[in-house]
């Protein structure tokens, strides 16, 4: 199966859930590959197709946790009542793992720095000193960790050799404020 929202599912699945959610991999993948379960997810406007917000939207329902077959059974049987909460919702992706990518400019500033976050991104970005990061570099991988040791917050982010981070800043002031 070729289509738009068989590939995002394939994605999310291969990019965003293998080795971080053993559940949501094994549902993106199988959905990827599941023509009747891609019709019903294209009978939605395609902003509301995102696997996050599907998936978030059927556990919402009560969709059981656990293999594709038993979740394939439960989301065609009560679909009517997931679709009303996709159509509804939406998603906020404010992750910690943006730091990764703000990290190489972050790391070449002369310290000690002061942030500000502005957003609703709950402050996670206002922690680039205390995460983890694993940069990988195609034939190698850069780690990065905290003075205290490696953090249970490890960002793996993929990056051309020339943007590696040396170091991470110090950090001696943060707020966030909301917009």
């Amino acid at each position: 199966m070729q289509n738009g929202t068989a590939e995002v599912y394939r994605a999310f699945a291969e990019v965003e859930a293998q080795g971080v959610s053993d559940v949501f991999f094994d549902w993106a993948s199988s959905i990827a590959e599941d023509a009747a379960v891609v019709g019903l997810l294209e009978s939605l406007p395609q902003a509301k197709r995102q696997p996050n917000l599907v998936f978030a939207a059927a556990r919402l329902r009560g969709a059981p946790v656990g293999p594709y077959s038993g979740f394939r059974s439960w989301l065609l049987s009560h679909w009517a009542t997931v679709e009303p909460v996709v159509l509804t919702r939406s998603t906020q992706t404010n992750e910690a793992g943006r730091c990764a990518v703000l990290l190489p400019v972050l790391s070449r500033l002369e310290g000690p720095l002061a942030l500000i976050e502005a957003g609703a991104s709950a402050g996670l970005c206002l922690y680039p000193d205390r995460y983890s990061y694993r940069y990988d570099l195609g034939d190698r991988t850069v780690s990065l960790d905290p003075a205290t040791g490696a953090s249970a917050v490890e960002l793996p982010c993929r990056i051309d050799a020339g943007s590696v981070p040396a170091r991470l800043p110090e950090v001696v002031w943060r707020v966030a404020a909301s917009t």
